[in-house]
């Protein structure tokens, strides 16, 4: 069972509610390099996307770029700490649903590095295993397919280094534990069917370790946050505008819930751990009555 836990210990924050337009389904991560939460792209409407890329530093956001990889949401978003570059794979355009190339940012600009690999989609899960030095992407959907497999990007190359673990989903939050060495993958959507399963990849394998804490959900969004040394997932949606803005934490062997306040209920918020000033950073994402939201947060500890 979820156990509950003061909420002093860590505090949502509204931070900011001007930059970017408001959106949803957008690519953030924190660049240890430049120490900046990195933004790329997402929905602003409709079918309407866009392609800028955006940098926060904890005071501001600043616009950095305005080319690149072709406007889209939903693509799957991952920092190298070994290589320092930031690699962008898929995601939903509007005149090439499902997306398969692969983009790096190196602090100053775009570079395409790869069009094969993975199968054009979105909502794939992706995170950097430090252990494994390679960037591992999960599942995701294309045209009414799910996909279960597991792939591995170097910096040269994909590979697929799995094809059995989790059943096919789409929309899971994933984070990657730098203490235990493992991905974390919760939740998502296979078909109509939603999860709360609690998976890990420990380099070779999948593991389920659970299926208790969060409700089932999809769309839900996940970082680790170092100082504290727990995995975090915040909101997520649960079908017919039943959205989240609970807050937990994942420690290796229990679900906590912390928080229930904060961030308006929504999702698919692009959430990442700002290291070198230790907080999570929240931004956008889209909710039942509100749209498409254009706020920051930030989680800090108190």
């Amino acid at each position: 069972m979820a156990e509950c836990v003061p909420m002093t210990e860590l505090l949502w924050t509204q931070a900011q509610d001007i930059g970017p337009s408001p959106r949803t389904s957008v690519a953030m991560t924190y660049h240890a390099a430049s120490k900046r939460t990195l933004l790329f792209g997402g929905a602003v409407g409709g079918t309407a996307n866009v392609g800028d890329t955006w940098q926060w530093d904890g005071a501001l956001w600043r616009q950095v770029a305005d080319t690149g990889p072709m406007a889209r949401n939903a693509a799957s978003f991952a920092y190298d700490d070994d290589r320092g570059r930031t690699v962008l794979f898929g995601g939903w355009a509007t005149t090439v649903p499902g997306l398969n190339d692969t983009w790096e940012w190196d602090g100053d600009s775009w570079s395409q590095l790869a069009d094969t690999g993975p199968s054009g989609r979105w909502f794939a899960a992706v995170t950097y295993d430090r252990g494994q030095k390679r960037t591992v992407l999960f599942g995701g959907f294309a045209n009414g397919v799910q996909f279960n497999d597991t792939w591995a990007w170097d910096g040269m190359r994909w590979v697929q280094v799995a094809d059995t673990g989790p059943v096919a989903r789409g929309g899971a939050a994933i984070a990657y534990d730098e203490v235990r060495g493992r991905v974390v993958l919760f939740g998502g959507s296979s078909s109509t069917t939603l999860t709360n399963e609690t998976w890990e990849w420990d380099g070779n394998s999948w593991t389920q370790v659970a299926d208790t804490g969060p409700s089932a959900r999809w769309l839900a969004a996940a970082a680790y946050d170092s100082a504290q040394q727990q995995t975090l997932l915040f909101g997520g949606n649960a079908f017919q505008n039943r959205y989240f803005n609970d807050t937990w934490t994942w420690d290796g062997k229990l679900w906590t819930q912390i928080q229930d306040m904060g961030p308006t209920p929504r999702e698919s918020v692009g959430l990442v751990y700002d290291t070198d000033r230790e907080r999570a950073v929240l931004y956008g994402g889209s909710g039942a009555t509100v749209g498409f939201l254009g706020d920051t947060w930030e989680l800090v500890s108190q």
